[in-house]
């Protein structure tokens, strides 16, 4: 029923614990698509004496694109209606695969399953647990409020009928911009329960980015692109919620909330 896909390069460090934190939940139905981009690592290697011990796990090495490039081959070569996506350096929680099994038993149409991504340093120490939902567009662009990383969701393949492919030029962003054109076309279903492990790789494409301060100007050049889509009241929701600035969160729970608000007037918990 479920397709993880792995797009890899140079991965040679990280690969073995990726397909590990797969093969560990291995169920009737799962397969690993790892799609690499034609390492020279080794990476190859180690896929290929993985593989041989488990049946679930097929791959391919061979130039491409680029990440994007290799995510829409996963999505076509997928055997599965449902997929999800596993960076080689991240992983899935323990049971997670299964839970999406269990959902998507029953799930409807376009479904998607977002859960909470905990966030990792290199010593496997925990940074953070992020946590999606509120899952709307002005929601993201106020706070960034997504599924920090891939492995905390899945969802039916069939999505990217409705919505489009990976952008084939967006290295970078590519996960963002899908994330933007699902609401109003995907059944989006939040748990509350940690789904996947996010490792702040020093040397990852995405924390490069980050030291270099460029990752909020990479966000908005997405954000950009999807503001004029908005609805009237999405674009006054936005123009209100920017103007509270760094207050908008207790202002809004209070708004969601008044009558915790009255409790703290009156000097009670």
């Amino acid at each position: 029923m479920i397709t993880i896909i792995s797009p890899v390069f140079n991965a040679a460090t990280f690969i073995r614990t990726c397909i590990q934190s797969v093969a560990e939940q291995h169920f009737e139905g799962l397969e690993h698509l790892i799609m690499d981009g034609g390492s020279t690592d080794g990476t190859p290697e180690i896929i290929q004496e993985i593989a041989a011990q488990f049946p679930h796990i097929r791959w391919v090495s061979e130039k491409d694109k680029g990440q994007s490039d290799a995510m829409n081959k996963g999505i076509e070569m997928a055997r599965n209606p449902v997929i999800s996506f596993l960076n080689a350096d991240d992983r899935y929680e323990p049971g997670a695969i299964s839970k999406a099994h269990s959902f998507f038993k029953t799930a409807p149409a376009n479904s998607f399953y977002v859960g909470n991504c905990r966030v990792l340093r290199e010593d496997g120490s925990e940074y953070m647990i992020n946590k999606p939902y509120p899952f709307d567009q002005v929601s993201f662009m106020l706070d960034y409020n997504f599924p920090f990383n891939p492995s905390a969701y899945f969802y039916h393949k069939s999505l990217h009928n409705k919505v489009g492919m990976y952008e084939m030029d967006d290295h970078l962003t590519m996960d963002i911009d899908f994330l933007l054109r699902l609401p109003g076309k995907a059944n989006i279903v939040y748990v509350d329960s940690v789904l996947g492990n996010y490792v702040m790789v020093a040397n990852s494409k995405t924390m490069k980015e980050i030291s270099a301060g460029r990752n909020v100007e990479n966000l908005h050049q997405v954000f950009n692109r999807y503001l004029p889509n908005l609805s009237a009241g999405q674009k006054i929701k936005l123009s209100i919620l920017k103007k509270l600035g760094k207050n908008r969160g207790w202002i809004m729970y209070y708004v969601d909330h008044p009558e915790k608000l009255l409790q703290k007037i009156m000097g009670k918990k």
